[in-house]
């Protein structure tokens, strides 16, 4: 089964370039996504009844074109397969012209509004997304599941959450992430700039949290890596291809 909706480009949306950011993408793919749920069932209103909510653990985004101001875009998602605790979806986003001009692909987990832990996932659960295990958008991708943090630091921020980050779930709002990368890129660059990224989270952020954003390149690839402020806790990894 396949979800689309329409979203309008805001002034919001798109950077110094007046073209659309990658936050505000992941905000389209963030909100088809929660369209999704709420049709089969499974949505933020549900959650009393299924005592469980979804949490995105990983994004792979690749923008091929990028729209501006006042322009609309359709995005379309899909599940794909699931195994385990984990669930795959993969999305496509339209330009007014019909044209492909990003693709994504994601992994969700359901977690346990009372113990806040992962449940595993079973038929009974996902058969209401009726998933296409034939339809991948990135079929050899696999998310990077290690990352090399002595890489030399190439320009690092401490930032204080704040509550417009905040998001239903009392925690950073998954693609505002996006806006914690922009703090610490350097002068001149942009996130724009990147057109693949991937992002990695392992541990949510909460109101008032100081985090340590740190930018690094290793010639090929951009990394943010973002810690709490004493570099103990390791939240999140932003790779910018």
């Amino acid at each position: 089964m396949q979800i689309e909706q329409e979203f309008f480009i805001r002034v919001q949306d798109v950077g110094f370039n007046n073209k659309i950011t990658n936050k505000a993408l992941l905000e389209a793919l963030t909100n088809v996504t929660t369209l999704h749920g709420n049709l089969v069932g499974q949505g933020i209103f549900d959650r009393d009844k299924n005592n469980f909510a979804w949490m995105v653990m990983n994004w792979k985004l690749q923008v091929y074109k990028r729209p501006k101001t006042c322009e609309t875009i359709l995005a379309k998602t899909w599940a794909q397969e699931f195994s385990g605790i984990r669930a795959y979806r993969d999305f496509e986003i339209y330009n007014q012209k019909g044209e492909i001009i990003a693709k994504a692909t994601s992994v969700w987990i359901a977690v346990n509004t009372k113990t806040s832990k992962p449940i595993r996932l079973t038929d009974d659960i996902m058969k209401v997304y009726e998933s296409e295990p034939q339809h991948k958008n990135f079929p050899n991708f696999k998310f990077t599941k290690t990352v090399n943090t002595d890489i030399p630091i190439l320009s690092k921020v401490s930032f204080k959450i704040n509550k417009s980050m905040i998001d239903c779930n009392n925690h950073v709002h998954n693609p505002s992430y996006m806006d914690l990368v922009n703090e610490v890129l350097p002068e001149g660059i942009d996130e724009t700039y990147f057109n693949d990224i991937e992002i990695n989270f392992k541990k949510e952020i909460t109101l008032h949290e100081e985090v340590l954003l740190e930018y690094v390149t290793d010639g090929k690839n951009s990394y943010v890596f973002i810690w709490d402020e004493s570099k103990s806790i390791h939240h999140a990894t932003v790779i910018m291809y």
